[in-house]
């Protein structure tokens, strides 16, 4: 964050400042009425563009905008009221099912837009079971392990499980998507967190900075990678399927990047390294149980359905 160039903007904004505060990306200012601001820089994308759209399409859940120019804006500051984490991301998550479906359209697709989704994906796949294959090779060779590569040789069925799944899922999503010519997009936030909500007398969501369109599904799998280890996303999942179906081709998708597993790149730290491990494995596990417990419900009104013919 440069500072300077945001102590700029807010001199454009306003010519008496009593009292500045530096957060991460942005500065909270008063000015002389006490009235509080937040400036920040631009992101990717333009800010009054995103601000203009979500308004043209019925979501004003944003910040007040007040100044706007090339370098940076400023919007008014809210004030947030104590909230349990739980309520906090499940707003989130309703906040998010609201914003794709008054974004959502359908755009025109093509096999060569849908074969480089596809190859991206089975390179990736082949990518990281060729290193973990090569890794555990590598330690079963070795006289004696280390308690992070023995847990890793202990868990390495379960890694090569979630590769073959994302294999044979990556076919079944590919066979799905080559017959259409169209896919649904949605103006994705991009940077769902918690603490981008505030809550007021009206729900605001804050930091659009990153905002983009495209499948609907990557931002419910950002929110899930940063904090799967600290809500239960099998009820976050249902309620955001429930206000936002997905379609099954989305699904699909969804889980097999979902599963992906990254990699571990281990170093001269035992207990870090062991500490890596250890997260990956929970979050498989993890990531699994949110898996099976959609599949259930899924089976469970499919045989609901065919009892009913």
């Amino acid at each position: 964050m440069n500072n300077n160039l945001l102590k700029n903007i807010i001199k454009k904004q306003c010519r008496s400042v009593k009292k500045y505060e530096i957060r991460k990306n942005a500065i909270i200012y008063t000015n002389s009425d006490g009235k509080m601001f937040v400036a920040k820089q631009n992101g990717k994308s333009s800010i009054i563009n995103t601000y203009n759209y979500l308004n043209s399409r019925g979501f004003g859940y944003v910040p007040r905008l007040v100044y706007q120019d090339n370098d940076g804006y400023v919007y008014e500051y809210v004030d947030d009221c104590l909230t349990p984490n739980e309520q906090r991301i499940s707003d989130v998550v309703k906040m998010d099912a609201l914003l794709h479906n008054k974004t959502v359209y359908y755009k025109e697709t093509s096999l060569d837009e849908v074969k480089k989704i596809y190859e991206k994906l089975n390179s990736k796949i082949d990518d990281v079971f060729s290193y973990y294959d090569e890794l555990v090779f590598s330690i079963e060779s070795y006289y004696y392990a280390s308690p992070s590569e023995y847990l890793l040789i202990r868990n390495c069925s379960v890694i090569f499980s979630c590769l073959n799944f994302c294999k044979q899922e990556l076919k079944k999503w590919y066979e799905i998507v080559s017959n259409k010519n169209k896919k649904r997009e949605v103006l994705l936030h991009n940077n769902l967190d918690p603490s981008h909500l505030i809550r007021n007398h009206e729900n605001v969501l804050i930091s659009w900075d990153y905002a983009t369109r495209d499948l609907p599904i990557y931002d419910f799998i950002k929110l899930y990678k940063n904090n799967y280890n600290k809500y239960d996303f099998s009820d976050l999942y249902k309620e955001y399927i429930k206000r936002f179906p997905l379609l099954k081709e989305e699904k699909i998708l969804m889980f097999i990047i979902l599963f992906i597993p990254e990699k571990i790149k281990f170093d001269d730290n035992e207990l870090k390294n062991t500490m890596e491990v250890s997260k990956l494995c929970n979050y498989l596990f993890i990531t699994d149980k949110l898996f099976m417990e959609n599949e259930t419900k899924n089976t469970e009104e499919q045989n609901h359905y065919v009892n009913e013919q």
